[in-house]
């Protein structure tokens, strides 16, 4: 197998395992949203506050934590002849974190729970394939020439690069 055939090999065997990635990322489920499952619960009278005096606390500790010159809350626009140059904003608005505010819905962590294991099956096969990609062009670029050219009688049947890898093995007598 000369030189023009292995780069060819390896460039289909990139290109399948791009399409075959693409796929897998096509197949990720979308990540849950908090705040669609916040509003739902609101809507269905199920929201449940979580507790005033954690969150008094939270902010008691952070307006102790401010400066002189620094305010919490800002409600009053300033004038154009005020000595803050900052932004123009009306009013500035305090972050509070949603699990501050509110019991998190069951069904949403449930709902992100079940996003997450099958992120994780997904991620797990990517990388697998990238490594199995990675080892089918370390073995085309180092394998002998009569196991290339066994594998080029077989390239129409690369649908699976697993497939693909095995047949490197095997034409190389079970050896890595």
């Amino acid at each position: 197998m000369n030189t023009d055939q292995r780069k060819y090999l390896i460039g289909e065997v990139e290109k399948n395992s791009r399409t075959q990635i693409e796929l897998l990322q096509k197949a990720m489920p979308d990540k849950p949203s908090l705040n669609n499952y916040l509003i739902a619960s609101f809507l269905d009278n199920s929201i449940q506050f979580a507790s005033i005096e954690v969150l008094k606390d939270k902010m008691r500790k952070s307006v102790l934590k401010l400066g002189s010159g620094s305010n919490l809350v800002h409600g009053e626009k300033r004038d154009r002849f005020s000595r803050y140059n900052d932004n123009d904003d009306e009013t500035e608005v305090v972050h509070i974190k949603a699990d501050e505010l509110f019991v998190i819905p069951k069904n949403y962590l449930d709902a992100l729970k079940e996003y997450e294991e099958k992120k994780k099956l997904i991620d797990e096969e990517v990388e697998k394939l990238r490594a199995t990609t990675q080892t089918i062009i370390m073995k085309i670029q180092l394998g002998s020439s009569a196991t290339m050219d066994k594998l080029i009688m077989q390239i129409d049947n690369m649908g699976d690069l697993n497939l693909v890898n095995t047949q490197l093995m095997l034409g190389e007598g079970g050896s890595k």
